[in-house]
């Protein structure tokens, strides 16, 4: 317990760098080898919707560190194997974060109001572009899916083509999935990830959602 207490104190100095000073106290909750997961990234992460987080005001929980410990393992290979980054990439993620909160200028706004430090926010944002392009790349792309796959889902009878590339999607989709937690239980096997908080510990929300 002890231990546990120590790097949730240690989070107090992880806000990041623009963070308005005194107005929301951070945590630290988990950890994959020396980095990090804290309190107010997990509560951007969800106010952006980034690595399939979907938003929300809620108090964070042990699923919501789980998620992020397990989008740190998929950033870090990653980073490890050059696969996405690019400026480019992060300049489009950037601009569909500012569409999902109704256009960047009431991203930016959003962030000036909660004293989040726009590059931060950018960074986070970067990274969840990196994230999305792996799972692509590793993941989706090999997905298999065969024909008669589709038909099983979708039952007799004829069915149009919009139909069928559906199915196809989300049959694709099933099986990323699939990879993607098999890929990640081996990867905490060779990894030291530890979450910080018990199963039904509850840590509020930094500072407004918007």
């Amino acid at each position: 317990m002890r231990g546990i207490l120590a790097w949730l104190c240690a989070g107090l100095a992880l806000a990041p760098a623009g963070a308005a000073g005194g107005t929301f106290v951070d945590a630290a909750l988990g950890s994959v080898d020396a980095r990090v997961v804290t309190a107010s990234e997990i509560a951007l992460a969800r106010a952006l919707g980034l690595f399939g987080f979907a938003p929300s005001a809620a108090p964070i929980g042990a699923g919501d560190v789980e998620r992020m410990l397990d989008a740190v393992l998929v950033l870090q290979e990653a980073e490890q194997l050059d696969i996405g980054g690019k400026p480019d990439e992060a300049e489009a993620a950037w601009r569909a974060a500012g569409e999902r909160l109704g256009g960047q200028p009431a991203l930016e706004r959003w962030l000036v109001e909660v004293g989040v430090e726009p590059a931060w926010a950018r960074a986070l944002v970067a990274n969840d572009g990196r994230w999305r392009r792996f799972i692509e790349l590793r993941f989706k792309d090999f997905a298999f899916v065969t024909p008669d796959m589709v038909s099983a889902v979708l039952g007799p009878g004829p069915h149009d083509a919009a139909a069928l590339e559906r199915a196809r999607a989300r049959l694709r989709a099933e099986d990323a999935e699939r990879q993607l937690a098999a890929w990640l239980r081996e990867a905490r096997e060779r990894m030291t990830v530890r979450r910080l908080i018990p199963d039904d510990a509850r840590i509020a929300t930094p500072f407004p959602m918007p």
